[in-house]
């Protein structure tokens, strides 16, 4: 399906990545684009993909790529030094990139891997170049369905497998109960690739579909090219976030970039939850629960406060208590 690993000691990072991976493509393929995103984890802000592509692969360009690496592996100093780099403008029709955003709203209407393969879509989309000079390499083992032909898979796992997924997860949800002291600090999180497979519909409207797609396991931390994309995406994503930071102060976005830490949490607990949180998600969904709980209760305590505290009529003279006219 296009899902390719090699042995671990071939095709790391930096002269030797290229040796493994792009060249022997280039002579393929004119264009190698490789794909990644940043931010599947994070209980709030978007999820933004990057494709990068070499369109003349002269020694300055291949000096760069010598020495990216996944952006997870790099510090924050380095990933902007890189990215500042990746990004140039000298490298203007040597190199090409793009990034696509999929909103909080994008991923809580489908979920958050469907999200993720769309923006990757997207990103290679915006690159402009021809389709029949175009190799995709994407990090991971799924392939965005957008780039693919109707009906070609683009999971690693068979459709036979996907449906045992969503069985055996309908059979978990009745008949587990979990105490609270199994379940993490946070919940489950709804990055599971399984648990998000139930709502991606591979026929799409092919906007752009390149000569060949493949999905590359560990692809970050092995492929020059989509290492280029995951830091483009990485600090893209970032500061977004530092964005966010000043339109909602509150939650420490800057700091924390929308991860589940304790200080993300005290922050929801405290302030409730904004339009940026993941809704999906089941530490902001269990918020939201409880922030409602917290409000019907309010509600119900103000109403019986507001009854008990109308003044009671005294009864007029002539008049008994039980609201009877008197007599005579």
């Amino acid at each position: 399906m296009g899902c390719v690993q090699r042995d671990k000691d071939v095709g790391s990072v930096g002269s030797v990545g290229l040796d493994s991976w792009e060249r022997p493509l280039w002579r393929e393929t004119r264009v190698v684009c490789g794909v990644d995103e940043a931010g599947r984890g994070p209980l709030a802000g978007p999820v933004v993909a990057a494709a990068f592509a070499v369109l003349s692969p002269d020694s300055e360009v291949l000096e760069l790529l010598s020495r990216v690496n996944d952006s997870k592996q790099l510090a924050e100093q380095q990933r902007e030094e890189l990215y500042q780099e990746l990004t140039d403008e000298k490298f203007l029709h040597r190199t090409v990139w793009a990034v696509a955003e999929s909103s909080a709203a994008d991923i809580d209407a489908c979920n958050i891997l469907q999200a993720s393969l769309s923006a990757m879509a997207r990103a290679v989309e915006a690159l402009k170049v021809p389709d029949q000079e175009l190799h995709v390499l994407v990090d991971g083992c799924n392939r965005p369905p957008e780039l693919l032909a109707d009906g070609e898979k683009w999971t690693r796992m068979s459709q036979r497998d996907i449906e045992a997924a969503k069985n055996q997860r309908k059979l978990s949800q009745f008949f587990s109960k979990k105490s609270k002291s199994e379940k993490s600090e946070l919940g489950e999180m709804e990055t599971d690739d399984m648990k998000d497979m139930k709502d991606v519909d591979v026929k799409h409207v092919k906007r752009c579909r390149p000569k060949k797609v493949d999905a590359v396991i560990e692809g970050d931390g092995r492929v020059p090219s989509i290492s280029a994309a995951s830091i483009i995406a990485k600090v893209h994503r970032d500061r977004l976030m530092e964005g966010l930071d000043k339109e909602y102060p509150a939650y420490g976005f800057k700091a924390h970039k929308g991860y589940g830490t304790e200080a993300h949490m005290q922050a929801i607990r405290e302030h409730g939850v904004c339009i940026e949180h993941r809704k999906s998600f089941a530490p902001i969904r269990q918020a939201l629960e409880k922030q409602s709980d917290i409000s019907a209760f309010g509600a119900a305590t103000n109403a019986t406060s507001a009854t008990s505290s109308k003044p009671k009529k005294t009864p007029s003279k002539g008049t008994k208590k039980t609201g009877l006219k008197a007599k005579g």
